[in-house]
């Protein structure tokens, strides 16, 4: 659903987030359903913002008000985090409005960059916070970006 990727010094850093489940979608106007998909993946992705990625509960924020409970986190070897959770989302644009509750993933996936030479991967939770839990410390957020994509004739 959303999405960035960023190098802090010879580490490589991939946030994904994404969306489980089925919302009530109400539009006051009629409108063509497909661009009514579109627009909904807009307002449930904008001004999504992750922090606290360095920790064991990562912070998910919506600017269309959603709430995000966070109900576990666990390393996923050979690289990555995944946080999951339920999402409240109640948000309203342009006529559409967005209700309801789904499920939320949240991964985080670090790595040696390019630059950082043959370096392998870390074996354990506690390998992957002492190896990456600096960098992903200094970053204070991520702004994801909407990455996935509809087109006419995508079923929902």
């Amino acid at each position: 659903m959303a999405a960035a990727t960023l190098e802090i010094g010879k580490v490589a850093i991939s946030v994904r987030l994404s969306f489980d489940g089925a919302l009530y979608a109400c539009r006051r106007s009629p409108g063509v359903m497909e661009r009514m998909e579109a627009e909904a993946l807009d307002l449930l992705s904008k001004g999504l913002f992750v922090s606290g990625i360095d920790t064991p509960v990562a912070t998910v924020t919506g600017a269309a008000g959603h709430r995000f409970i966070q109900e576990s986190a666990v390393f996923q070897p050979p690289d990555g985090r995944l946080y999951r959770g339920m999402c409240g989302v109640g948000a309203s644009r342009n006529g559409l409005t967005l209700t309801g509750i789904v499920g939320y993933r949240l991964e985080v996936r670090a790595g040696w960059a390019r630059r950082a030479g043959d370096c392998g991967p870390p074996g354990t939770a506690a390998e992957w916070g002492e190896l990456f839990g600096g960098q992903l410390a200094s970053i204070g957020g991520v702004v994801l970006r909407r990455s996935s994509v509809l087109s006419l004739g995508t079923p929902p």
